[in-house]
């Protein structure tokens, strides 16, 4: 036991020391949504738009190299007060709440916050706004309907695409998002009312007291603002995205009906397959580093645990065993995924695949742990006590009498648990990983067609989990047979 305990030392020192690299000198991370055109978005699997050419003479000027983080829009705060990224830009608007979270920089653009409603609909302007209206969370738009409208019944989404679905099908009454993305993603079906709902502001957001990176950022964007290039470079993407948009309508004609369209749009052009292969690669990694971390320290847990059954020792172990498992089965994947991204790792550079692997890795131990701990007590207690009477210790009773016998109970349950995993692998977007859900995200944020996208990850993930089953199913028919 106490070999045990020393390995599960040297496993968790391992991550640790692995995840603690410091930020690289030299570069300056900006941190966005990539779903924000013509602001930030994909092209030619590369995050492009206006605000990261803004940044990008930002980090000229400080003579340092860009890189780009795409995270979800509610993840941006987070990731800039942490250090986790040096500036943030996603047409942020400023509000006192954020104010007290991040430094915000001079304003370097003015958009609208419009209404979108069906072309049938009774809302006329913003004093007949009703009903359900979906927004995008954390948005401008967001915060302002919850103060000022408490009557509406607000639908929050995580993407601006997703609020347009919802109107398209009949749940929400109207839209309220920025002016430029949405011209890009009504159909005609839809209108724009004329009047705006308010009139809003961009800033970009740094950690607060970082005072020399704000005064770069205010010095480039005044210059910028000051020569124009600002306004060239809004009608660049713009004029980027007409361009796009004229290349759809050319194949639109078949596009709902021709399967070979729908996917020639959603997989090759602009190299979009790119980011599903990415996907594919980080889901299978992820999802095997956490099975093998689960069942180490899984093994670990089940093995203290049922050693103090059977003896009554290492009271102190069971206890923070069993105290260890009950938080991570009583706690969402989620908020440890969160918890460990922005808490443990919230000073220090790491890798987020990494992250991926630990956080999913930690969740499934705990379940694990259980699982082998319910296999060894269903190996009748005779049988311990056999070994005993041949002289083996405990360990070799274990290792030569009760594992072999439950592993051939635990075995269904076990593979049923790897493939929980590669689905839960999808939430690890929340911090930027592009996995397979994320891949549909990004290419549906460029095609405007959600169906597509999703449909064509649900086959993938339905292959890679039919093909666990199968594998699961031959070893459980081999040890059967052994």
């Amino acid at each position: 036991m106490k070999k045990i305990a020393y390995l599960f030392l040297v496993i968790c020192s391992f991550f640790v020391l692995t995840g603690c690299e410091k930020e690289v000198k030299g570069k300056l991370v900006m941190v966005t949504e990539a779903g924000f055109h013509p602001y930030e978005y994909y092209s030619n699997g590369e995050i492009v738009g206006v605000d990261v050419d803004i940044v990008r003479r930002i980090a000229e000027y400080l003579d340092l190299e860009l890189e780009v983080k795409d995270v979800h829009f509610d993840s941006i705060i987070s990731e800039v007060r942490s250090g986790k990224s040096d500036i943030g830009a996603a047409g942020i608007s400023y509000t006192e709440e954020r104010a007290l979270q991040v430094d915000f920089t001079d304003n370097y653009i003015t958009s609208n916050q419009i209404i979108i409603t069906k072309v049938d609909s009774d809302i006329t302007s913003k004093d007949t706004l009703h009903g359900k209206v979906a927004v995008q969370l954390g948005t401008i738009a967001d915060s302002y309907i919850t103060d000022e409208y408490s009557e509406i019944e607000l639908v929050r989404e995580n993407k601006f695409l997703a609020c347009i679905e919802d109107l398209k099908q009949g749940k929400v009454d109207a839209v309220v998002m920025d002016e430029l993305p949405a011209k890009n993603l009504i159909d005609n079906s839809m209108v724009i009312l004329e009047e705006p709902l308010i009139s809003d502001s961009y800033g970009m957001v740094v950690a607060p007291g970082n005072t020399s990176l704000l005064n770069a950022c205010n010095t480039v964007i005044k210059k910028m603002k000051e020569s124009g290039e600002i306004d060239e470079i809004l009608l660049k993407h713009l004029e980027s995205e007409e361009d796009n948009s004229e290349t759809n309508n050319e194949k639109s004609s078949n596009i709902f009906t021709n399967i070979g369209n729908r996917f020639y749009r959603s997989v090759i052009v602009d190299g979009r397959y790119k980011f599903i292969i990415t996907g594919f690669k980080n889901t299978l990694l992820i999802a095997l580093g956490a099975v093998i971390l689960g069942i180490i320290l899984g093994t670990i847990l089940a093995l203290i645990r049922n050693f103090h059954d059977y003896t009554s020792k290492l009271k102190l172990l069971n206890g923070l065993a069993k105290l260890y498992i009950d938080i991570i089965r009583g706690t969402p994947s989620t908020l440890q995924l969160m918890i460990i991204y922005y808490i443990i790792f919230g000073s220090h550079s790491v890798n987020m695949v990494l992250v991926g692997i630990m956080a999913f890795g930690i969740n499934s131990s705990a379940y694990v742990a259980e699982i082998i701990r319910s296999g060894l007590q269903s190996i009748d207690k005779g049988q311990i006590e056999a070994g005993y009477a041949l002289s083996l210790k405990y360990g070799q009773v274990m290792r030569y009498i009760i594992f072999p016998q439950a592993i051939k109970n635990i075995l269904p349950t076990l593979g049923n648990e790897f493939i929980t995993l590669v689905k839960e692998t999808s939430i690890g977007a929340y911090i930027g990983i592009v996995e397979l859900t994320k891949a549909s995200d990004i290419i549906a944020s460029r095609t405007y067609d959600y169906f597509f996208p999703l449909i064509l990850i649900a086959i993938i993930y339905l292959i890679i989990t039919f093909s666990l089953s199968k594998a699961v199913a031959l070893m459980e028919k081999r040890l059967k047979n052994a």
